[in-house]
């Protein structure tokens, strides 16, 4: 049964050039599992056309005090965002939740995780409750698609993760504003880019998650290399339209 909570600000923690951490009180009894989402209603004096709610993947962990979405706000933005980014703090906010089987299987699976920029939030949780639970028996490969490298919002966080779990391997592919030491892959993850750093392909199951055209288009290219729909995994974020 979905529940409903009103959940406090805190404060926000700038992640990236224009991404950040929302931090809000986790209300007693409040359970979930990493990677699952919230819907998140915010009362506007005058909506715009994509309404009161959004949709929104805890970024934290359960292991964390603290309730976190990660989201980002570009010059142009809807009007939820704008009310969004000027809550106080002790301010309120309804939510839905929690929902979403996106979740960490079993440590038997061998995983592909593939994120599109600001879709890395539901690894970001599922990282951060594997570090805290000390669970290093993960055979996870992750690609992960940023415009720049100022765009990844939990480059530390990987590390950390990545230094105790040898099993753990992570691509990082650039699209924009490449570096001339850059020594990791360029433009856009694509079937050559799979191929190139996957050599058990058809063993893995694959976790897609970023803006919905993204997935979409992910998801023809794992079909295309023979990934049978059973082992496809997906979670879009409704609104992004960045192709990674």
């Amino acid at each position: 049964m979905t529940m409903e909570y009103k959940i406090k600000y805190i404060k926000k923690t700038k992640v990236s050039k224009d991404a950040w951490d929302l931090h809000f009180i986790k209300p007693k009894g409040f359970v979930y599992k990493p990677g699952q989402f919230i819907e998140a209603n915010l009362m506007q004096k005058h909506p715009d056309e994509r309404g009161q709610k959004r949709w929104f993947t805890l970024s934290s962990s359960p292991t964390e005090e603290t309730l976190d979405i990660t989201t980002r706000r570009l010059p142009k933005h809807s009007s939820f965002k704008d009310v969004l980014f000027k809550l106080k703090q002790g301010d309120t906010l309804a939510i839905k939740g929690p929902d979403g089987s996106f979740t960490l299987p079993k440590s038997n699976i061998k995983l592909t995780w593939i994120a599109g920029g600001i879709g890395i939030t539901p690894f970001r949780s599922q990282i951060k409750y594997m570090v805290d639970k000390k669970l290093f028996d993960y055979d996870i490969v992750m690609f992960h698609g940023n415009r720049t490298l100022e765009d990844n919002v939990c480059r530390e966080l990987i590390e950390e993760y990545k230094s105790k779990n040898d099993a753990f391997k992570y691509v990082e592919v650039l699209s924009e504003e490449i570096p001339k030491d850059w020594m990791g892959e360029t433009g856009y993850i694509d079937e050559n880019i799979i191929k190139k750093h996957l050599v058990d392909i058809d063993k893995r199951h694959f976790y897609i998650s970023g803006p919905e055209p993204m997935v979409d288009a992910m998801k023809e290219k794992l079909t295309s290399l023979k990934i049978d729909d059973t082992r496809i995994h997906q979670d879009w974020f409704p609104g992004y339209t960045d192709m990674f």
